[in-house]
């Protein structure tokens, strides 16, 4: 079912399969088939205006109320930042790094790109709404380099001070969804720096990346984009938040989960091959080093599709 906000302001919903008149444009989709973040009723994805789109993937509403227990799961690493607030009296909590880092809980988290699981605990979920960062995306919205934020959780106000309560406050009396989603993209548009774009070795590295189904050496495509290694991987690194090798090392394993989704039955060493790993050992390291569970066990895990945040990026 799609929500669509009309040019008259309204937000009505649409039938399957039926397309809004004249002028107006889809930029609400209606989610029932997520796992919602609050075991509540409504999860609405919404794509950024054109000022944005470069830099964020889509905007997230969940809205809805604890309900039981909640179960731990595991959050899979997928190459991006996010942004979540909560909408609830009470802060985001449910995150545990199995590491033992601090931090994770604020009302507002800036999730910095990872490169290992997190844990969920989907009882602490409450209402909130959230940023999916594109790749590279979140650079021009940080005053400090976006590897520093690198298997963190930051509290938000850490970075972008007291706005951040106001912005909150904003949030959480906003009316419906439309006017939500109003406040957050006229906030983030507002922190969006012009002068920190992704350089131009950064984003056709990221393009390369995203086109190859195989690893390409670092070397060559720096040599490519007219940079030395070194200058290129550092660029990479502060601008990404990963290195080049990590980050497609990352891309290589998020593949491999689209693979054994697409699949009714998984033949390892074949499926290995397929993603690109020298043999099914070499897979089931990457495996472990990323997801903490072995490829069998993830298969068998009652929610192999990982993250909660994460699947806001998997919405049509």
């Amino acid at each position: 079912m799609v929500l669509d906000f009309s040019g008259s302001g309204v937000l009505r919903r649409l039938l399957p399969g039926s397309r809004p008149s004249g002028q107006e444009s889809v930029r609400f989709a209606l989610d029932p088939g997520l796992p919602s973040c609050c075991d509540g009723s409504v999860i609405v994805s919404y794509q950024p205006c054109a000022a944005l789109a470069l830099h964020v993937e889509k905007l997230w509403y969940c809205d809805g109320h604890q309900r039981g227990h909640g179960t731990q799961q595991v959050l899979l690493p997928d190459g991006r930042f996010q942004l979540v607030i909560s909408l609830a009296e009470s802060p985001i909590n449910a995150l545990v790094d199995p590491m033992g880092d601090s931090g994770g809980i604020a009302p507002a988290l800036l999730i910095g790109i990872r490169s290992r699981f997190n844990i969920i605990d989907t009882g602490k979920l409450h209402s909130a709404m959230g940023v999916v960062f594109r790749p590279g995306g979140v650079h021009a919205l940080l005053d400090a380099l976006t590897d520093a934020f690198h298997n963190k959780n930051v509290s938000l106000d850490l970075i972008w001070g007291s706005m951040v309560r106001s912005l909150r406050d904003r949030l959480r009396t906003g009316n419906d969804p439309a006017e939500k989603f109003r406040v957050l993209e006229v906030a983030l548009l507002a922190r969006l720096n012009e002068r920190l774009q992704l350089s131009t070795a950064v984003r056709y590295a990221l393009q390369e990346f995203a086109r190859r189904p195989e690893i390409p050496r670092v070397r060559e495509l720096a040599h490519e984009a007219g940079l030395s290694r070194r200058r290129f991987s550092q660029l990479f690194r502060v601008q990404v938040g990963l290195t080049p090798k990590l980050y497609c090392r990352l891309q290589r394993f998020q593949n491999t989960l689209r693979l054994i989704a697409s699949v009714t039955s998984v033949d390892w060493a074949e499926l290995a091959l397929a993603a690109g790993y020298c043999d099914q050992a070499h897979l089931a390291h990457e495996f472990r080093d990323f997801s903490g569970l072995s490829p069998s066990a993830y298969l068998a895990s009652p929610s192999p599709s990982g993250s909660f945040f994460h699947r806001f990026t998997q919405a049509t």
